[in-house]
């Protein structure tokens, strides 16, 4: 059983040069807990163009903070957001960039998301999503669409429905 998604938050560079990540007076609204994010640029009317990167997070024990906080609000960098970092210096991204994300019961089930999403991104777009370089595959995605038109409309690509 997964969640919801949270509502979008700003996704920068206010906290490190090295990566984009939560401003730190927002970090707080960043669980630790295991789950899937998305991040997006504003602004976008298509979702190849809107969506850069998906990605799951376990617990992360031996680390403070844990889980999603730990991945998303730290100044521990992770490749995606270092190449989003670089590419938001250079000028290659220049729109505001927000993240979402769903809790889940475990890494296990934060994976499983992560994989049905973009699977179902490939689907819509014939492409991984720009960040995700590991082509991920789940053999039933459909079972997560809803999550996944729940995306779309927060990325701003599919009217809500």
């Amino acid at each position: 059983m997964i969640g919801n998604w949270s509502k979008p938050v700003l996704y920068d560079l206010t906290r490190t040069s090295r990566r984009a990540s939560v401003p730190q007076h927002l970090a707080q609204l960043v669980p630790e807990s295991s789950g899937t994010y998305a991040i997006f640029r504003s602004g976008k009317f298509n979702l190849f163009d809107a969506l850069l990167d998906i990605g799951e997070c376990g617990p992360r024990p031996n680390s403070k903070p844990h889980g999603l906080r730990g991945r998303l609000a730290t100044n521990v960098p992770h490749s995606a957001s270092e190449k989003i970092a670089r590419d938001l210096r250079s000028g290659d991204i220049v729109e505001a960039l927000s993240v979402v994300w769903i809790e889940t019961p475990s890494k296990d089930s934060a994976k499983e998301l992560q994989d049905a999403l973009i699977t179902l991104f490939r689907l819509d777009c014939s492409k991984q999503p720009r960040y995700n370089g590991k082509r991920e595959h789940h053999p039933h995605p459909d079972i997560f669409r809803p999550a996944y038109l729940r995306l779309k409309v927060l990325t701003g690509c599919l009217e809500n429905q």
